[in-house]
């Protein structure tokens, strides 16, 4: 009885204290509104949001990018944070990925609150997907941020695809690719990014 009793005690232990034991890494330099480098060297892309892109290679900065680098390195900037991490530790760029936080602010649903970015689900890293698509429309519903941005639909529909949270345009090569029991139509294009899909950077819907 007493050895079960130890073993709770030290198991609620580690719940509690496995954050403060969390190391803790030195941000060096901010990239933009998604993408850090530590003291380390190492480069970090948020899990489950999307900002804005710089695009200094592609003709200038898209709308509120500067505005979401900016409130990052408010943020983040040669501050110590900590790193969660998902399913998945590293991208197919080598990237590392993860939920950063500085103390107990939690930089992704900052970011996605405050419209600097928009929620971007990617399986299987989905550990705090509802609280950012609650974040992202909330955000919306105030016209804050990116959201100030009007978009019109450029299809009567769009072509969603279940496992990866992205839709289509129709006529988009991708949306002719996916599987049937994959596939989810939406009317318009709010109604996709308001569950948490993301628009395809290929076709633009």
């Amino acid at each position: 009885m007493r050895n079960a009793a130890l073993s709770v005690f030290l198991l609620l232990l580690a719940m509690f204290c496995s954050p403060c034991l969390a190391k803790e890494y030195t941000v060096s330099k901010v990239i933009d509104g998604d993408s850090i480098v530590l003291e380390t060297g190492e480069q970090v892309r948020y899990i489950g949001l999307d900002a804005p892109e710089m695009g200094k290679q592609s003709g200038g900065p898209q709308f509120y990018a500067k505005e979401a680098t900016a409130f990052n390195k408010q943020m983040v900037l040669l501050k110590k944070v900590r790193l969660e991490f998902d399913a998945e530790r590293h991208d197919a760029y080598g990237r590392l990925l993860a939920y950063v936080f500085v103390k107990n602010l939690f930089v992704n649903g900052e970011l996605v609150k405050r419209g600097y970015a928009r929620a971007m689900i990617k399986p299987p890293n989905v550990k705090y997907k509802d609280l950012l698509i609650k974040y992202q429309n909330e955000a919306m519903s105030k016209e804050i941020g990116l959201w100030q941005e009007k978009k019109t639909d450029t299809a009567s529909s769009y072509v969603g695809n279940k496992r990866t949270y992205v839709f289509h345009r129709p006529d988009c090569p991708y949306a002719g690719k996916i599987p049937e029991k994959n596939k989810i139509i939406f009317r318009n294009r709010l109604d996709a990014i308001k569950i948490g899909y993301t628009p395809c950077k290929r076709c633009k819907p």
